[in-house]
């Protein structure tokens, strides 16, 4: 008998306690008030089940990249390949003035149907396209290939182009195109910033963050995967063959900050490592 008080008691104190802080969170509300509808259903999200705080990490933390090392201005146009929901551009909104503009490239129909609906209504300096392009681990099939794929703007029409976690998932055709066209709608001098995994940091198994990031599949020389079944499910590419690509594009590697996922930079930045690039 004893026992079984304990435990409800326990539970009650468990759910008061979590009543409490709902009750903090609707007094003190975590987001600006003008974000809540900018923020969709967790089905939508990259990761369903993260903690809101993991959610509201991305766009600080993507503001501060942009304009630390990409040398973002107020009156910038900015294009986020891969742009989800709009996850990473939500720290923009108060920061891009016009003519300054933001614009998202997805192949994801329900995402870019909520950001259209949601944030370029409100926003109609930030815009977004749908890509239909194909990617097996993502994206369906019946798109074009990645590898041929033409971005839907005018050559120089960006002074920056970022991702995050896009060439993770690119074979190496379609990132070098992506890079190619990276240059095309580059303005002179303009900047890119990628994430990256760099093959070279990587010591094998159970030497990650994480078992996610395991690449024992070499799919040729200098990239390496995590599914020999399902290539694009994430990928690794050593710095020589990025090095390669980005010459061949018409891009000049300025900086590689490593991130954290390979446990093997004292100082990362990043979870995934992020390469800044100029064109040139």
């Amino acid at each position: 008998m004893l026992p079984a008080i304990v435990s409800d008691l326990v539970s009650r104190t468990a759910l008061l306690s979590r009543l409490r802080v709902l009750l903090q969170l609707l007094r003190h509300p975590v987001t600006y008030p003008h974000w809540g509808p900018l923020i969709p259903s967790r089905h939508l999200w990259v990761g369903p089940r993260d903690p809101l705080v993991h959610f509201l990490r991305w766009p600080w933390e993507y503001r501060a990249y942009l304009i630390l090392l990409c040398e973002l201005r107020r009156d910038s146009s900015v294009l986020e390949l891969a742009c989800n929901h709009g996850r990473t551009m939500l720290g923009l909104l108060d920061y891009l003035c016009p003519p300054g503009r933001y614009e998202g490239l997805d192949i994801l129909p329900r995402q870019i149907e909520f950001a259209r609906r949601e944030i370029t209504a409100r926003f109609p300096n930030f815009g977004f396209t749908l890509a239909n392009v194909s990617n097996p681990a993502y994206g369906g099939s019946g798109g074009t290939d990645a590898a041929n794929y033409r971005f839907p703007y005018a050559d120089g029409s960006f002074d920056v182009v970022y991702a995050a976690s896009l060439f993770t998932h690119l074979l190496p055709a379609a990132a070098a195109n992506y890079l190619r066209e990276t240059r095309r709608v580059l303005r002179q001098g303009g900047r890119a910033l990628f994430s990256f995994l760099v093959l070279d940091d990587y010591r094998g198994p159970g030497t990650t963050i994480g078992e996610w990031y395991r690449f024992d599949h070499e799919l040729e020389d200098g990239v390496a995967v995590q599914r020999a079944d399902l290539a694009e499910r994430l990928i690794a590419f050593g710095r020589h063959r990025i090095e390669d690509m980005a010459q061949n594009a018409g891009l000049r590697i300025l900086r590689i900050l490593p991130g954290y996922w390979s446990n093997t930079h004292r100082a990362p930045v990043n979870e995934q490592d992020l390469i800044l690039f100029e064109s040139s």
